[in-house]
């Protein structure tokens, strides 16, 4: 087997977990009620399944943008229903299968300045900030989007989930 590569476990990554986010929106659309499940929460201090598509979606492509060098264009976060958030991860989707692998090959140690929570600024690694940072912040608003839905009834189970990530074998 071919050595992962920094492509494999951010873009890689994120193309599988839009397709999952896709499968299960679609799923979930065919449910009775669905019209309610965009403003729908965990809890009732948490973020609606409209703001996890969202934030999958931005992180996705923001960090896609830092490991390519290029610049994306801002998208309103305005989607309202099953069918926007769908439109919102296709969106994503187009994005993500238009970067070139070749295109972040030695971008690993390349610094990006980051503001400090003390107004300063740090320079980090790309592969720090996209491994330790980027990455499991989409994959917790995926897993977010998918415990809304679930609690609401949609039958979903693992492989919704992971079907999309076994490339791998």
């Amino acid at each position: 087997m071919a050595p992962i590569t920094l492509y494999d476990a951010s873009v890689g990554f994120y193309i599988s977990g839009m397709i999952t986010l896709q499968k299960i929106l679609r799923k979930a659309s065919e449910i009775q009620g669905h019209e309610s499940f965009p403003s729908s929460k965990l809890y009732e201090d948490m973020r609606p399944l409209t703001f996890q598509i969202q934030v999958a979606s931005n992180t996705a492509k923001k960090s896609a943008g830092r490991l390519t060098g290029r610049e994306f264009d801002k998208w309103e976060d305005n989607e309202t229903t099953m069918s926007e958030l769908i439109a919102r991860v296709e969106k994503t989707l187009t994005l993500l299968n238009s970067i070139d692998p070749n295109e972040i090959i030695g971008v690993d140690d390349k610094l990006l300045p980051l503001p400090t929570s003390e107004g300063g600024i740090v320079e980090k690694p790309l592969l720090a900030i996209t491994l330790s940072h980027a990455v499991p912040n989409f994959f917790f608003h995926i897993n977010m989007a998918y415990a809304i839905l679930r609690s609401k009834g949609v039958p979903l189970g693992k492989d919704d989930y992971l079907e999309a990530f076994n490339k791998l074998d």
